[in-house]
């Protein structure tokens, strides 16, 4: 694996992370963004960091 693939892998698993912890805690509505966090590219990844205080 490259190592852009390392990272988009981290922080999608990161973001992920997030949003499972947000959901469970009782803001279901964050399990909406799954979907879009698990097709994003690099790039999209990192605004939606940036969107979440991620990064």
């Amino acid at each position: 694996m490259q190592n852009k693939d390392v990272e988009t892998e981290q922080l999608r698993g990161n973001i992920l992370d997030y949003i499972y912890a947000g959901a469970f805690s009782g803001m279901s509505a964050m399990i909406l963004e799954e979907s879009e966090v698990k097709n994003a590219s690099y790039e999209e990844l990192q605004t939606i960091a940036e969107r979440y205080g991620i990064r």
